[in-house]
């Protein structure tokens, strides 16, 4: 009989097929074992392989940063690298991310990483968060608005001027708790959350909170400054196949108008 093992790899492993809903029978039919193997695996009376760690990564679709977990808790080496956009390896991608902000123009769009700090971000993102953040130039920015959503959050930020902050508020919170779902309790996504459910304005039923009644086919957010009227729909783009733990996480968020008025604003700078 093979010795206990105390490397942790059975209890992530159980943890993990639980988040996700699958029983031992399912994950086994997944991978194309027997059940009885993937039994002795939770129970840590038998030890995996790589391509069995891999499979059940695969089956049961853990994002890339719990899969080197994985296999560090199983005695084996990460296989997938977390690189810079600045490497050379990403330079490819990198020249990708340019572009897609680039032809988003005029038109707010910004590249985030996991936790939403802002990697990057166009011309029209940067018009955007000084008119909000009331700043001339946007090296002038609080550091707070590097992360999206503290800078919305914020009481000095995007909220004052969110005329629906109700329904964005309990959107951006049901968003961030998915995502610590799919991410399997992200510590430090939670931390996130709970984070931005204690601050000030925030509905405290945000969880159960129902929305207004939408005039549109999609969820718009509602921005009133001065003179200035604004509303803007959101499409998120992540990237296709990524080998690469910083590629998996980011996204591209982009900010389209919702009505002629936003687009006249926009487009005549």
């Amino acid at each position: 009989m093979v010795a206990p093992r105390t490397d942790g790899f059975s209890e992530l492993m159980k943890s993990w097929r639980a988040k996700s809903g699958v029983s031992q029978l399912e994950l086994a039919l997944r991978c194309e074992v027997s059940q009885k193997h993937v039994s002795f695996l939770e129970s840590a009376r038998s030890r995996p392989s790589k391509l069995m760690v891999m499979l059940i990564c695969e089956a049961l679709a853990i994002p890339l940063r719990d899969r080197n977990a994985l296999l560090v808790a199983a005695g084996f080496s990460p296989s997938y690298r977390e690189s810079a956009l600045s490497e050379p390896e990403l330079a490819a991608v990198d020249r990708a991310l340019t572009m897609m902000l680039d032809q988003q123009e005029p038109y707010p769009a910004m590249v985030i990483d996991r936790l939403f700090n802002v990697v990057r971000a166009n011309k029209g993102a940067m018009q955007l968060q000084s008119l909000l953040w009331d700043c001339e130039r946007p090296e002038n920015l609080p550091p707070m608005a590097r992360n999206l959503l503290r800078g919305m959050f914020h009481p000095d930020g995007f909220r004052r001027y969110i005329a629906n902050w109700d329904e964005i508020a309990t959107s951006l919170l049901r968003r961030v708790q998915s995502e610590v779902y799919a991410r399997g309790g992200d510590p430090e996504l939670q931390a996130l959350l709970d984070e931005l459910s204690q601050c000030d304005g925030v509905p405290k039923d945000w969880k159960q909170h129902l929305p207004g009644d939408w005039h549109a086919p999609v969820e718009t957010i509602d921005i009133v400054k001065d003179d200035k009227q604004m509303r803007f729909f959101s499409t998120i783009v992540t990237l296709g196949t990524p080998q690469d733990v910083t590629l998996e996480e980011i996204r591209i968020e982009a900010y389209f108008p919702a009505d002629e008025a936003t687009r006249r604003l926009f487009m005549d700078g």
